[in-house]
């Protein structure tokens, strides 16, 4: 196959078939960058006790390259069509630094991968594969991806793919010859052999799906006005109006701190409590706002939940993921009954499943018609945003907790927006976003400081975070 084979459906393996178009679900992943400059990055962090061989490493690149994460996007030659998937050509090379890491310095190591890789959606860099040695005689791995290419849930499965092949030692070499620049052109139509038949193929493809957008846009708008007919006179927003984040972040800078809980100690003290694990990680998150004097009681608390919205292992959307948003007042309370979160989680899931969502949702389909310096004045306007991200992506398949033959100690997984311009207004976050996995035994998440006047210092939202779990009673880990 070609990167200038356009059609529809999925390819066998999970990987994301050439032709496939953006879902409205991405679109906020994708107008950031030409609207605000910034890229998206997703990671995943793994720490292991022995040294993986670069044998291994190189088949856990080279099936990466072979996995859902490697393809390319092009840009639509029509307004109002969908930016479209292609197959990419050559596979990023593998970054394999040969200066051991103290550990200490695992997460500083990480963070600053995560904030230099340089990626590309459109120059077929969506992925990259880093590992380093580590002072004690083991590795730290790091998977970075474009947010746009997939969620976190899509990012565990395709690093659980790659990681059951790093056991396989490659016999043959699977580069392509092709150039990425020289593929770009070819896919974008613009030096193809045949430049007259490929364009006007992709010209009538792109005429299609911007009409089927267009009556997309149709459809939006009488479902926004029937769901704000239903919310009229419901109950706003309950917070009051705090300093734009930009002034509470004038250095556009975050904080990091990463936790590592037994399992059973978890889900033992998220029991007692009258909890799920859910609920405890939203607990400890949130109270994160609360100690720290960015949300002091009775202070409301916009939480935002991310829901995975996928219909099967066979369902290879990018990012099939729904929000819904829960408002705190009395809780959360360290030590204290989870059964109040526990219960507006669910009446928001219900909503969810009944279909019942915000009416800005629905107009989702106007980003490929509108320049994207619109669309975010639109998205920011308001006092919307929520406190709290919290994004509890569950089991990490067991493929991924094992890397060339050898047991990974504890893993990680976080994101980031790379690019934030410090004399801008916007920024990637309000309070916290935190990201949650969970392995056989243990439960690990990191936090993101977005507040600089709350969370000044790494080591200042550590401290908190190691504060919030000994209040409930958790044994665990700060990295």
């Amino acid at each position: 196959m070609t990167t200038t084979q356009w059609h529809t459906g999925h390819s066998d393996g999970g990987k994301v078939a050439a032709g496939e178009r953006l879902a409205s679900e991405d679109a906020t992943f994708w107008f950031v960058t030409p609207a605000l400059g910034w890229s998206v990055v997703l990671q995943i962090v793994w720490v292991l006790e022995d040294e993986v061989s670069l044998e291994a490493l190189t088949a856990m690149n080279a099936a990466l390259g072979r996995g859902r994460l490697h393809r390319m996007l092009v840009p639509p030659a029509v307004v109002g069509a969908r930016p479209c998937w292609v197959d990419a050509p050559d596979s990023p090379q593998l970054v394999a630094d040969t200066r051991p890491v103290a550990e200490a310095d695992i997460d500083a190591w990480a963070t600053a991968e995560m904030s230099t890789v340089p990626l590309d959606a459109e120059g077929a860099r969506c992925w990259r594969l880093r590992a380093a040695p580590t002072e004690g005689g083991g590795t730290v791995v790091s998977l970075c991806t474009l947010h746009v290419v997939t969620d976190g849930r899509g990012m565990l499965a395709a690093a659980a793919e790659a990681a059951a092949a790093s056991g396989v030692p490659l016999t043959t070499p699977t580069v392509s010859s092709m150039p990425v620049a020289a593929a770009r052109r070819s896919a974008s139509g613009t030096t193809d052999p045949v430049p007259s038949a490929g364009w006007r193929r992709r010209r009538r493809a792109d005429l299609a799906d911007a009409g089927s957008q267009a009556l997309a846009v149709i459809t939006g708008l009488v479902r926004a006005a029937s769901e704000h007919r239903k919310s009229a006179g419901g109950e706003p927003d309950p917070r009051g109006v705090r300093p734009p984040i930009a002034e509470r972040s004038p250095a556009a800078r975050s904080t990091w701190a990463t936790a590592t809980i037994p399992a059973a100690e978890w889900d033992r003290v998220a029991a007692e409590h009258d909890g799920t694990s859910n609920t405890m990680f939203i607990a400890v998150v949130t109270g994160l706002l609360r100690s720290s004097g960015h949300a002091p009681p009775p202070t409301p608390i916009k939480v935002g939940v991310p829901v995975d919205r996928r219909e099967g292992e066979e369902d290879t959307r990018s990012n099939a993921i729904a929000g819904v948003s829960v408002f705190l007042t009395d809780d959360p309370v360290a030590g204290g009954d989870l059964g109040g979160i526990r219960a507006a989680c669910k009446a928001a899931f219900v909503r969810l499943s009944e279909g019942r969502r915000a009416p800005h949702i629905h107009l989702r389909p106007l980003a490929w018609f509108l320049p994207p310096s619109v669309i975010v004045k639109v998205v920011s306007a308001g006092n919307g945003m929520p406190d709290a991200v919290i994004s509890n992506l569950g089991e990490v398949p067991p493929e991924a907790m094992v890397i060339g033959g050898l047991p990974v100690r504890k893993i990680a997984f976080r994101g980031m927006a790379q690019g934030v311009d410090p004399t801008a207004e916007h920024r990637f976050g309000d309070g916290v976003q935190s990201w949650l996995v969970r392995s056989r035994d243990q439960v690990t998440f990191t936090v993101l400081g977005c507040d600089e006047t709350t969370f000044a210092t790494d080591a200042v939202l550590a401290d908190l975070l190691d504060r919030e779990l000994a209040a409930w009673g958790l044994p665990h880990e700060i990295w």
